[in-house]
């Protein structure tokens, strides 16, 4: 992520560096050809920056998921009303008192349910992750906008392939901890994201909330336009699955018209996550200015060292300007 950051405000830099010198030489030198090499050099350097921030971005987004994946059964296992999570809620609220919020801090997790408390510690530490490395806003939503892309996809298709939780009482429980998760994230300014990239996950487990008297008394065409994100597949899949009880055929008004498509995929794809859009952005530094702090200075001194020590390292020998 810092990485990404440090590209971004490099490539913001020169764009706005390269669009104003093709503005002046447009004037003074058109078509020289000393000058359009110039510009193809530029160009090529952009296209170097956009290729690292594409690539950081993907492997933050791979190492976040890939640790958001082993969480996110909690959100669905999870009962919020036991009294033994209610006792460790208790537990981490007490351990909480008296600790003093840093500066930049979003809001601890300590009264949600401590499994639950796991997957959003990992929302917690990449916003954080974020303000230290001074991500620009743009990339930052984008990055959380990945991220809950993820957690709908990959908790609603384990949802859907887990049809013993097609049930009121079991809904309840997840809807319950997706509200604290949701609310949790409003409070950490990420509500609006949330809520856009996780609306079909809410949708799936509203529609498992609706109560069973209710319920049998639906018809497939008003279920399908109070749920109309869900895919004719999807509505017939939960229908179907869904648990009356032992000996309780589904109603016949669940059925589904003759012209009902119900060839699709009932699971969510991966590949449908949300392109990334390079920011164009003022820069938040002016580069081509001394730096104003002699500690900062420093720090760009021996990574200028460092990097020039690469470069000598690649030459041969004899045409290295150190010993």
């Amino acid at each position: 992520m810092f990485w990404m950051s440090n590209a971004t405000e490099l490539l913001n830099f020169f764009q706005v560096k390269v669009e104003n010198m093709e503005k002046e030489w447009e004037f003074e030198a058109p078509g020289d050809p000393v000058l359009t090499a110039d510009m193809d050099t530029c160009s090529e350097a952009l296209a170097q920056l956009d290729d690292v921030i594409m690539h950081t971005f993907q492997q933050c987004v791979y190492h976040l998921t890939k640790t958001l994946y082993s969480l996110l059964p909690a959100l669905l296992d999870t009962n919020p009303f036991s009294n033994e999570e209610k006792e460790k809620e208790k537990d981490g609220a007490r351990g909480a008192e008296g600790e003093e919020k840093k500066e930049g801090e979003v809001d601890d997790e300590s009264v949600l349910p401590p499994k639950v408390a796991g997957l959003v510690e990992v929302y917690r530490c990449s916003l954080m992750l974020s303000r230290e490395a001074c991500l620009s806003p743009p990339l930052t939503s984008q990055t959380f906008g990945y991220l809950f892309f993820f957690t709908n996809t990959s908790l609603l298709n384990t949802l859907l392939e887990r049809d013993g939780l097609f049930s009121w009482s079991r809904a309840v429980q997840i809807r319950t901890n997706l509200d604290l998760v949701l609310d949790w994230l409003q409070g950490a300014g990420l509500g609006d994201i949330a809520s856009e990239f996780m609306k079909k996950l809410s949708v799936t487990v509203n529609f498992l909330c609706i109560p069973k008297t209710r319920l049998i008394q639906s018809s497939w065409a008003s279920l399908k336009e109070e749920h109309e994100l869900l895919s004719p597949a999807q509505l017939h899949h939960l229908l179907t699955h869904y648990k009356l009880g032992p000996t309780r055929a589904p109603p016949a008004s669940w059925a589904p018209p003759t012209s009902a498509d119900l060839s699709g995929d009932i699971f969510e794809s991966f590949l449908d996550h949300p392109p990334l859009i390079l920011p164009n952005e003022t820069p938040r530094l002016d580069l081509s200015q001394p730096i104003p702090s002699s500690e900062l200075q420093k720090e760009v001194t021996r990574l200028r060292t460092y990097l020039w020590g690469l470069d000598q390292d690649e030459l041969p020998a004899n045409q290295r300007t150190r010993l």
